[in-house]
């Protein structure tokens, strides 16, 4: 067989994905952080040494700033609703994918927030219409790394520092680009990274991440158990826990860990 839909998903997967999936699901696979015993406590593990995996390969500030999701529309929906408040101003692009267009159309149209549009130019976005667009109200740009349909990376090392100077967040939808273009959040202005594990980094469907900067807070859009407070009435405030609402997909992540792995080692 020739696969040419590696854009939606890829396949086939690194041997190292597959058995890291075998031997988790027949040994491993418990409820993590809900119980005492070795493998509830080997699931939690899990957990934390994938956020360790991403936060060394995306260089971020640490672990616990990784928050895994369902996929990319979720960690999008989670950072642009856990963000966003009535009367906003938020930017966003022409090229979007409907996981970022979607829902900031539906905020615009019930009256939370004003939403304006940038213009590509050949299937490239210019940096100064963002300067000109940003205003003392915008409070997030959202824009894609690399667009899905035209495959045209974007000028992110010229916007993201124009959206710190302005006071704004900025969210880079990087499906396409994450485990094929290097994104180092140490160098970069990236506030919020929103991507799936089962494209370039070569883990399962139904897995993503959300990484959240330290100038970003978020409201969770989501809340329930978790594995790290059972205490408190609501939410607890810390992260990832604050995000991370109801038992996760911890055989995805350990796959996509295995994944990030192998790219890691790959280059």
């Amino acid at each position: 067989m020739i696969y040419l839909d590696n854009a939606a998903t890829s396949f086939p997967k690194p041997e190292l994905v597959y058995q890291t999936m075998d031997s988790f699901a027949r040994t491993r696979l418990a409820n993590p952080g809900r119980a005492g015993h070795r493998m509830a406590v080997e699931a939690e593990n899990a957990l934390d040494n994938a956020r360790h995996t991403l936060n060394r390969f995306f260089q971020g500030e640490s672990p616990d700033r990784w928050v895994f999701t369902l996929n990319c529309t979720d960690a999008l929906n989670m950072a642009i609703k856990g963000v966003v408040k009535p009367g906003d101003h938020v930017i966003t692009s022409d090229l979007e994918h409907n996981s970022i267009s979607r829902p900031l159309r539906a905020l615009e149209k019930a009256g939370v927030i004003t939403l304006t549009r940038l213009e590509s130019h050949d299937g490239y976005l210019d940096p100064e219409d963002l300067h000109r667009a940003l205003t003392g109200r915008t409070t997030l740009v959202a824009l894609t790394h690399a667009a899905n349909v035209l495959g045209t990376v974007q000028p992110i090392d010229l916007i993201a520092p124009l959206v710190r100077e302005a006071g704004a967040l900025f969210l880079l939808d990087a499906a396409q680009s994450v485990g094929v273009i290097p994104i180092n959040l140490k160098e970069s202005a990236i506030d919020l990274l929103a991507f799936p594990g089962h494209k370039a980094l070569y883990g399962p469907t139904g897995t993503g991440a959300l990484y959240v900067g330290s100038r970003a807070t978020l409201r969770p859009w989501r809340e329930g158990g978790t594995g790290g407070d059972s205490k408190h009435e609501v939410q607890p405030s810390e992260l990832p826990h604050l995000m991370e609402g109801g038992t996760p997909n911890v055989l995805g992540v350990a796959a996509l860990a295995a994944g990030v792995s192998w790219v890691a080692e790959q280059g």
